[in-house]
């Protein structure tokens, strides 16, 4: 009875049940195969950066390995895209003799939609198959009492954290006693455009040594510092999430070691870090409960009429760091320098977007999608909805970030804004927040403010409460 494991953004052998429900199955003996279909049209449908695919290229030839070494044959195979599949597995399990497969589900609706039709070709070939919720540490079957889903994070939370203490975590389980394999290699690269990823680690252990250490050094702190982007107070550990090269339930497990009443009982800066895992799961949820998230749908249906500017100057000032306001140009030159930007500067870049330039969310959604190595459909689209005030739970459209106040409170002496934003790195402190003055008497090239934010604000309040 051959078993195959069918990956997806779940790469990794540890805390992975459909891999643990598959070695279980095939005991000591039984044959294990592995299959990781990638799509290059898929990836530009769903707007992939070239850094996260090359993160994912270099992570995947570290799995082979190991999996092969835990007796598990990984297959890496294109497919022109999710609608071809399910014959591909279908085609794949005849070759193999496959009479089991195992794999984590996802939430966004073409993910679910390609593994429902999946799963039906398999019916028909008597082929058996197990599903898991392996991406979050709760499946999103969370309810109200009154049975519809969560659409608020704070009584999510509490029911997210019920459920935890309730059923616990699972248990960790050790790498099996199985015979060795060869890997088979590599394929060849896709035919994609990669950006270098080597600041970041691949392979399982690496990903956990950065977990270990950030709960061991970072995490007491997290609740102070994670709002400060000039030092290193996040954990920085979303690239891994996303491709799921680590777990959430490994992470919960470490924080477990704090608090003998876990999920409660935890210091300040754990117990606001498990709470940032829970609003990842939270748009997990709300990604599997309303399909139209995933059509580029706002969640409060009415917000899709905004008069949105199509004023494609100011975009572009944007997505190049040249607005002149120091903290919004130093996040979009980090993000496209690093292919990674602090969370709390996403916000404020995103606020500045949407209320001050009064751009479509969706396009900066877009581009986000496209330059971050993190990037997380669920995730990405939660956060653009919030900043924008058309999401559930969404900061209420009246609360409009003064990009030059956010700077002073999140970078009071500016060292993040000249690490990123070179022309400022001789501006007084007093007057890097708001730099015009002093750059046209010291003759720099920096940008004059492209919108003036007072005006700006009074103009999206008018428009927005008018829908």
């Amino acid at each position: 009875m051959a078993q195959l494991i069918w990956f997806r953004n779940d790469l990794r052998l540890r805390d992975n049940p459909a891999v643990a429900s598959a070695l279980q199955r095939a005991g000591e003996n039984g044959n294990v195969y592995g299959l990781f279909l990638y799509s290059e049209e898929q990836w530009r449908r769903h707007d992939w950066a070239p850094i996260k695919v090359d993160l994912l290229w270099r992570h995947l030839e570290l799995l082979q390995q190991e999996a092969a070494e835990w007796g598990i044959e990984l297959h890496i195979k294109s497919c022109r895209d999710w609608q071809t599949v399910p014959r591909v597995v279908r085609d794949f399990c005849g070759e193999y003799g496959i009479t089991e497969v195992s794999f984590n589900r996802e939430y966004p609706v073409h993910e679910q939609r390609r593994d429902r039709a999946t799963q039906s070709w398999l019916a028909e070939q008597s082929i058996a198959v197990n599903s898991f919720h392996g991406m979050v540490i709760v499946p999103p079957v969370l309810r109200t009492q009154a049975g519809d889903y969560y659409k608020k994070f704070t009584p999510y939370y509490k029911s997210w954290l019920a459920h935890i203490q309730r059923s616990g975590l699972p248990q960790p389980y050790e790498k099996p006693e199985r015979k060795a394999l060869k890997p088979l290699g590599m394929p060849s690269a896709p035919d994609y455009p990669r950006c270098d990823s080597g600041a970041y680690v691949v392979g399982e252990e690496a990903a956990y040594q950065q977990l270990q250490q950030f709960v061991d050094e970072r995490v007491a702190d997290y609740d102070t510092d994670r709002d400060l982007p000039a030092i290193h107070g996040t954990s920085r550990l979303s690239p891994y999430w996303e491709l799921g090269i680590l777990s959430p339930v490994t992470a919960a497990r470490l924080l477990q070691q704090q608090a003998p009443e876990f999920p409660h009982g935890l210091a300040e800066g754990a117990a606001t870090w498990l709470s940032e895992l829970a609003w990842r799961e939270f748009y997990q949820h709300l990604m599997d409960a309303e399909p139209r998230l995933s059509y580029g749908k706002a969640f409060q249906a009415h917000t899709d009429a905004f008069a949105w500017s199509d004023d494609d100057a100011q975009f572009q000032a944007w997505c190049e760091g040249q607005t002149g306001y120091p903290i919004v140009d130093a996040g979009m030159r980090q993000l496209q320098q690093e292919g990674w930007m602090h969370n709390r500067v996403r916000m404020i870049v995103a606020n500045f977007l949407v209320k001050d330039l009064h751009i479509d969310w969706r396009r900066g959604e877009k581009f986000f999608m496209q330059n971050l190595i993190d990037g997380s459909f669920p995730a990405n689209n939660g956060g653009w909805q919030w900043s924008a005030s058309t999401g559930t739970d969404a900061v209420p459209y009246f609360r409009v970030f003064n990009p030059t106040s956010q700077s002073k409170k999140v970078d009071p002496d500016g060292s993040y804004i000249r690490r990123f934003v070179k022309e400022l790195v001789n501006c007084p402190t007093q007057e890097i927040h708001a730099p015009a003055k002093w750059a046209r008497a010291a003759q720099v090239d920096y940008p004059e403010p492209i919108v003036d934010h007072a005006q700006a604000r009074e103009t999206f309040l008018r428009k927005f409460k008018a829908l």
